[in-house]
């Protein structure tokens, strides 16, 4: 039996979540959903220069993946025009370009069609090097060709084929943040602007103030989903970057939310101060501790005067 960095496990009756072992501590959350004649990836991973256990024998996502979803009988389809049997075609979102996101793109760049937010693509086209962290944990940045720059609320189609997937448009942690609401299966991909238990990084690209709107905008959009979903006696669950993968939603956003407005009053506990790659680092979670915020102090000095919040932050603590 191979060994790898990697689980695979089924989330849905649709999609699998599989879960990189990396040397970075980081955990990612990868996320197959099976269409027909297509796949859908959301996320990569860190890449194969990060197993946590340099001596297994795959490193590589795609390969993993696809030797996983051969043995179930869900990697090619038969051509009904030409009996050919052929490989589904890889759609690959990312839903922020961070380096525990992107460090496996490089092995779907070529024949595989890639769809990023087209919130703020000078972002992604300007030094992702340097955005995505990947030189600051030497990490290879992948290069890349967006096939699709998404919209916000954009009913995603390829080639004619319904997705069941729409885009929503969520900057704060990066600017280009995105969630991906599956319809089928009431899962709403979060990326990194929602999971329990850490905190949420807000760090050098990231904006309190995008993100309070970008979490204003999700509680609505779930709301009125639930709603919707009320006869079926089913609710919205969130799978995440990282951490969370069956959270009930909507409040998970509402724990979230308020998390945010006492941790900008400094009503939420502080739980740790640290410096990392040269900023003060600062810690708020809720009194559950399930819920929080890790802080540049910058950031969060910025937010707190952009909404009138009047109080001292800690001092710095030394390296």
């Amino acid at each position: 039996m191979t060994t790898s960095c990697f689980s695979f496990t089924p989330l849905n009756k649709s999609t699998y979540k599989v879960v990189q072992d990396d040397s970075l501590n980081e955990l990612p959350f990868i996320y197959v959903k099976v269409y027909p004649t297509l796949l859908v990836l959301i996320d990569t991973g860190c890449g194969p220069n990060h197993a946590k256990d340099p001596t297994v024998e795959e490193k590589s996502i795609r390969r993993y993946i696809e030797t996983n979803l051969d043995k179930e009988g869900k990697l090619k389809y038969v051509d009904p025009e030409t009996s050919e049997t052929k490989n589904k075609h890889w759609l690959v979102f990312i839903t922020h370009t961070h380096y525990d996101h992107i460090g496996g793109l490089f092995e779907f760049a070529d024949d595989s069609s890639i769809f990023i937010s087209g919130y703020s693509q000078e972002y992604i086209l300007k030094d992702l090097g340097c955005n995505s962290l990947c030189c600051a944990f030497n990490i290879p940045t992948p290069k890349f060709t967006v096939s699709h720059w998404l919209e916000q609320n954009e009913h995603v189609k390829f080639n004619g084929v319904d997705l069941h997937l729409e885009a929503l448009i969520t900057p704060g942690h990066t600017p280009d943040e995105i969630a991906l609401y599956d319809s089928e299966e009431h899962v709403f991909y979060a990326g990194d602007s929602l999971y329990e238990v850490l905190p949420i990084y807000i760090i050098e690209t990231s904006n309190m103030i995008e993100y309070v709107a970008s979490i204003d905008m999700m509680l609505k959009y779930v709301q009125a989903k639930n709603k919707e979903l009320e006869p079926l006696g089913v609710r919205v669950t969130t799978a995440s970057g990282h951490i969370t993968d069956s959270a009930d939603t909507e409040n998970l956003i509402i724990e979230t939310q308020e998390c945010f407005w006492d941790t900008l009053k400094g009503k939420a506990i502080l739980t740790e101060q640290k410096v990392m790659r040269e900023k003060n680092i600062i810690i708020y979670m809720n009194e559950a501790n399930n819920v929080g915020f890790m802080c540049i102090d910058t950031k969060l000095e910025e937010a707190k005067k952009h909404f009138g919040f009047e109080w001292e932050l800690p001092a710095p603590v030394s390296a």
